[in-house]
């Protein structure tokens, strides 16, 4: 029997159609039956800004810590924003990393998959992603990389239409909660 798995997931783009947008809904499509999907909204996150990172900061700030400490993993998507991750994302990031050592994303297993429209699939921003999620003290676990080439043509209309990415995603996933000890 499958466990329900209660799973957080960052977009790091905001763009209405963005690719990562596509992908993350494809990844979550894939989740095992009855697990429970959330985003977290990171265009509602403010500025990081150390004064307002207090017990009583920012709501949306607040909201996206409580999401992840009650998850059982997280799911990022990302494109690739001149060869690194985009500021929106590592503005959430900076916030969700706090407090240090004892963070929302302390122990929590970690996916993160890049996206772009060309040939090299974002993986430009997976050293930066990797090296920011380690400082995090989460659980990077030892999978084969996610990094969609191509995407105007695998997410035709925003939705994941490629056989070969959903095979990859599926197999990557199930690893990940396989390793994650989450089925």
């Amino acid at each position: 029997m499958t466990k329900a798995l209660k799973i957080a997931g960052i977009c790091g783009s905001l763009r209405e159609g963005a690719y990562s947008r596509a992908l993350i809904e494809a990844m979550a499509d894939l989740l095992p039956e009855g697990s429970e999907y959330n985003d977290v909204d990171i265009a509602s996150i403010p500025h990081y800004n150390q004064d307002l990172d207090t017990e009583n900061g920012p709501l949306s700030v607040l909201n996206s810590r409580s999401l992840i400490a009650k998850s059982d993993a997280i799911l990022i998507t990302l494109p690739e924003f001149n060869h690194g991750i985009p500021g929106v994302l590592k503005n959430a990031l900076d916030w969700l990393s706090r407090p240090a050592f004892t963070s929302c994303f302390t122990n929590k297993p970690v996916l993160f998959a890049t996206i772009a429209p060309g040939p090299l699939g974002g993986v430009r921003a997976q050293a930066q992603m990797r090296e920011t999620l380690s400082c995090m003290l989460c659980k990077m676990l030892p999978l084969p990389e996610i990094a969609v080439t191509f995407a105007a043509q695998k997410f035709p209309n925003g939705k994941l239409e490629d056989e070969a990415t959903k095979k990859h995603l599926q197999t990557v996933l199930g690893s990940f909660l396989d390793q994650a000890d989450l089925r």
